[in-house]
């Protein structure tokens, strides 16, 4: 079986979630390793990534535990990513690449060809250019299309590794989005959910333990 659905939010250094989810005196950097106590993975923001250095990637990695799971946003201007994840490439579940507004599909197969060799990626692409070249290039690489959740109704099949975005709160919402997460998974995919709130996330954390999956 594959493991457990990765459940977090997108990035964790949130100032506005002090006095809510961080305790008011908690200290800045301590909210990682506060963070993972309570979810199991964390989507890092393309923007986070873009100004981290490998000093700061490795005390991540001090912080985290070693099932903690990491899910990299690629920014679309950084050339050459494997630097900054060496530190915690252990715990890196995959990658999600954010795809320019209009892609061009030499860009696509490039950028492919230089992440999805060592790690799984998944590829965020606006309907509008959900073309079939562009498709043909993410099945190439084995790579899974980004879910929407909040407006496309089940993730699309293929792929070894698929990243869904919600803002879902309510249990019967976020169980539907579970239980399609678990179907697409298989007996071979890597699947994370990630919320934008942590309260949320917590909650369908506990959902998935109920549900087992």
């Amino acid at each position: 079986m594959p493991e457990p659905i990765l459940i977090g939010t997108r990035g964790w250094d949130r100032a506005d979630w002090t006095g809510g989810f961080y305790p008011e005196a908690l200290p800045d950097d301590w909210r990682l390793g506060y963070y993972v106590n309570h979810l199991r993975a964390v989507l890092m923001p393309a923007e986070t990534v873009a100004r981290a250095d490998e000093a700061t990637v490795r005390a991540w990695a001090e912080d985290a535990y070693e099932e903690f799971r990491f899910v990299v946003e690629v920014p679309a201007t950084l050339a050459d990513i494997s630097r900054l994840i060496d530190p915690i490439r252990p715990q890196v579940a995959g990658l999600l690449l954010r795809v320019p507004p209009a892609p061009d599909m030499f860009w696509l197969t490039a950028r492919l060809n230089a992440l999805a060799a060592t790690v799984s990626v998944c590829v965020d692409l606006s309907p509008a250019w959900r073309t079939p070249d562009a498709l043909g290039v993410l099945a190439a690489h084995g790579a899974g299309l980004c879910w929407h959740a909040d407006t496309e109704d089940a993730p699309r099949p293929g792929g070894r590794f698929m990243v869904a975005l919600s803002t879902a709160s309510e249990p019967k919402a976020q169980r539907r989005v579970l239980e399609a997460l678990h179907a697409w998974q298989g007996e071979e995919g890597i699947a994370g959910l990630f919320f934008d709130n942590p309260e949320a996330a917590k909650q369908a954390r506990l959902l998935a333990e109920i549900m087992i999956i």
